[in-house]
């Protein structure tokens, strides 16, 4: 028997919720910031304030959702991101002054907050172990692509709509899809009438069961320098990724001398390479896993497209002045490079994670967004203070992105993949004996 093609439909819905995620992400941050700032008198370093309110939120957020859908499973937890989504997207376009802007875009983080860990519990149940890789490339690449068009799509419906009623357009998108995917979307394959025998086989295979199953270990997970090496390499990675979800309009704009839509493309760019270096490295992952094991088959991608990105970053920063179309290409180029990385790191998370892929993954991104907290204001106030005579310098910051992409690159040296680090030594080594570790 054949098996169906239903696991393919369902990453079909994850990737359309990457995409609005990033959509409600990178709102704020694209050349309509200007407009904001105009009609509610604000300044880049006030507007650094909303950027991070979102992320605050957002990181906060991630590790208690995450959890919740390891208990509750995925599709609640994932509607209630699309609800969330929608809402206060629609909302920021009704923003009267900083404080409701900021207002907006914490609930906007809070309503984001689990969308990723969910999205990689799901893709634990859904696809097995040598697909994982490749599905989270995919989730990643249309992410990375929802942020690149949302620069261009923003501008022009700012053109014709203006700025408040393009947020109100937006976040109408999400009343058919949260409709569709309730209806259409299940927690697990065998939830499901399309799929048949065939492929929940082959989605099981390598998994093995267990009539007890065994409880979260904090203390296990919290004391395994695996999780930490983690947890730090995102913080670094986020921190440098974060130039492209925040300053790199004006970066663009004031050090590259662009404007208009090719200021609004040039923005996204990035982004739009990154998106394909997404795919690109989920296939590889799953391919180097088959040839050289899952060790370096997972973490040696991630060294070497770090350690490339972070060299770019400090390319971009020699080029800026003299040779603008090198610094931009450059950093596209880093950014393509640290994605490479991107679907390891998740499938990691999911490897490492287990049944409790969720909780990892949602602490993982909670480390993660709290350094887009704090690199968003400190890199405004970096370009205040490197800059002359009311000229804000954001070329300096490239150092600061490129230091960070370096730490990534040497603690993906030191992340096991292997050993799955949620459970006491006992249930472990009870699951183990079952068979139950596999994948």
């Amino acid at each position: 028997m054949k098996p169906t093609g239903e696991r393919w439909k369902v990453l079909a819905w994850l990737c359309c919720l990457s995409v609005f995620t990033y959509i409600g992400r990178i709102g704020i941050s694209s050349q309509i910031r200007e407009n904001i700032e105009r009609d509610l008198h604000l300044i880049p370093s006030l507007t650094a304030y909303a950027i991070a309110a979102f992320t605050l939120s957002y990181a906060l957020f991630e590790l208690p959702f995450g959890w919740l859908g390891d208990r509750l499973g995925p599709r609640k937890v994932l509607m209630r991101v699309v609800v969330c989504w929608m809402v206060f997207t629609a909302l920021t376009g009704a923003a009267w002054n900083l404080a409701s802007l900021i207002f907006f875009r914490f609930m906007i983080g809070v309503g984001e907050a689990g969308a990723f860990p969910n999205i990689a519990r799901a893709t634990r149940e859904w696809f097995p172990y040598r697909e994982r890789g490749l599905a989270q490339g995919y989730v990643w690449m249309l992410a990375r692509l929802g942020g690149a068009i949302t620069f261009p799509a923003l501008l022009a419906l700012t053109w014709v709509l203006g700025w408040r009623w393009a947020f109100v357009s937006i976040g109408a998108i999400g009343v058919l899809w949260a409709w569709a995917f309730w209806k259409r979307f299940r927690d697990r394959p065998a939830q499901d009438p399309k799929v048949n025998a065939a492929e929940l086989a082959l989605i099981s295979e390598g998994r093995g069961e267990t009539a007890k199953l065994a409880p979260l270990s904090w203390r296990t997970m919290l004391l395994s320098p695996t999780i930490w090496f983690l947890l730090v390499m995102y913080f670094a990675s986020n921190a440098g990724w974060s130039f492209f979800a925040s300053w790199i309009t004006p970066y663009v704009e004031s050090d590259l001398r662009l404007n208009g839509m090719a200021l609004a493309l040039a923005s996204g760019s990035p982004l739009f390479f990154g998106g394909i270096a997404c795919f690109l490295g989920g296939f590889l992952t799953d391919r180097m896993v088959r040839g050289w094991g899952r060790r370096w088959g997972r973490t040696l991608i991630g060294a070497v497209g770090y350690g490339v990105a972070g060299t770019l970053m400090l390319v971009a920063f020699k080029t800026t002045a003299h040779h603008r179309d090198w610094a931009l290409a450059a950093i596209c180029l880093s950014s393509f490079a640290k994605d490479l990385g991107m679907a390891a790191t998740w499938a990691i998370a999911i490897d490492v994670g287990h049944r409790y892929s969720g909780t990892v993954s949602g602490l993982m991104n909670s480390f993660g967004n709290m350094a887009q907290v704090i690199s968003v204001p400190v890199v405004a106030y970096l370009a205040v203070w490197a800059g002359k005579r009311g000229h804000l310098n954001w070329q300096v910051s490239l150092y600061y992105y490129g230091a960070m992409f370096f730490i990534a690159a040497v603690c993906f040296l030191f992340i096991e993949p292997r050993k799955v680090v949620v459970y006491s030594e006992e249930d472990r080594l009870r699951l183990e004996a079952a068979g139950a570790l596999g994948r």
